[in-house]
């Protein structure tokens, strides 16, 4: 291109904000930054036991558990998960409860878009259960009275999760969970 000298460090210096412009809104459309989710896909879970039969055994018993606990995520209510736990003082219930009243006190739920049970194994024992897998788990925080997205997706580290199941009145029930 043959630009007359005086004119070529203004259209050096547009050329470069040009480009310094283009590479921006890659990096913001690729980060999600400028695209907000729109759908709202449901949770992903990897099953091994049939999600129509929670409770039959130790391990449908503790991914009907962390189904529900996902879908409590988005309306920040822990009463979605008391069919899977052995009562209201458990454990369980009372980490489901206090996580999803820290969310509303900030006032944010999420949306969890992979949800991933793996590497199961159960360790049973008379009337108990211990359940161990990989637990992965995404999403992203939503405003819970308009639903829309307040950040990007993001998929957590995979974590090592031990539950303990209880049988009660013939059919298992979560009671505690910790990761590890």
């Amino acid at each position: 291109m043959n630009v007359p000298e005086r004119y070529r460090l203004p259209v050096a210096a547009i050329a470069s904000l040009a480009v310094v412009a283009f590479v921006a809104v890659v990096v913001l459309l690729a980060g999600g930054v400028l695209s907000s989710p729109v759908s709202t896909p449901s949770p992903t879970v990897t099953a091994n036991a049939s999600p129509t039969d929670p409770g039959t055994n130790p391990e449908s018993a503790t991914r009907a558990f962390f189904e529900a606990y996902a879908n409590a995520r988005r309306t920040d209510d822990p009463s979605l998960v008391e069919p899977f736990v052995t009562g209201k003082t458990s454990s369980a219930y009372l980490s489901v409860s206090a996580f999803l009243q820290g969310q509303k006190d900030l006032g944010k739920a999420s949306v969890t878009t992979v949800l991933r049970l793996e590497n199961v194994s159960v360790q049973p024992a008379a009337s108990s259960a211990t359940v161990s897998f990989d637990y992965t788990e995404g999403g992203y925080n939503i405003d819970p009275k308009t639903g829309q997205a307040v950040e990007s997706p993001v998929v957590l580290p995979t974590t090592r999760v031990v539950a303990v199941v209880r049988q009660v009145g013939g059919r298992w029930l979560v009671d505690s969970y910790q990761s590890r």
